[in-house]
């Protein structure tokens, strides 16, 4: 399926194959840097604990995604409903969920940032 996508779009395997590989761009990384002080080591730490958490998140997600779409595909006999939103009190307080979610972990890292 890559493949023919890359014919499509005339894109080169070699393009694609630098773009993943950033060593093979030459990209240089600056994790191991010296700090200046030890001041620098703790938003490097709170960085490394949101991106473990933000990516477990986005594995649950996007599993819990391709499940939905393989269990109630049309090809398995489901039929689409129609609907136009949220209509009810229930349906906007769930639609909304995300939104309270992202606030709870912005008022996290906030408080976490200006503790020390």
């Amino acid at each position: 399926m890559l493949h023919r996508f890359c014919q499509r779009t005339n894109v080169l395997w070699s393009g694609l194959f630098a773009a993943a590989t950033p060593a093979l761009a030459r990209a240089e990384s600056t994790a191991d840097t010296a700090f200046a002080a030890a001041v620098g080591h703790e938003p490097l730490a709170m960085h490394g604990y949101v991106l473990v958490m933000l990516t477990v998140l986005f594995v649950m997600i996007f599993a819990i995604t391709i499940y939905s779409m393989a269990k109630h595909r049309k090809g398995g006999g489901n039929q689409a409903s129609t609907f136009s939103g949220p209509t009810g009190t229930v349906q906007w307080l769930w639609a909304m969920v995300p939104f309270a979610i992202l606030l709870f972990v912005d008022y996290i890292l906030i408080s976490l940032h200006f503790a020390g």
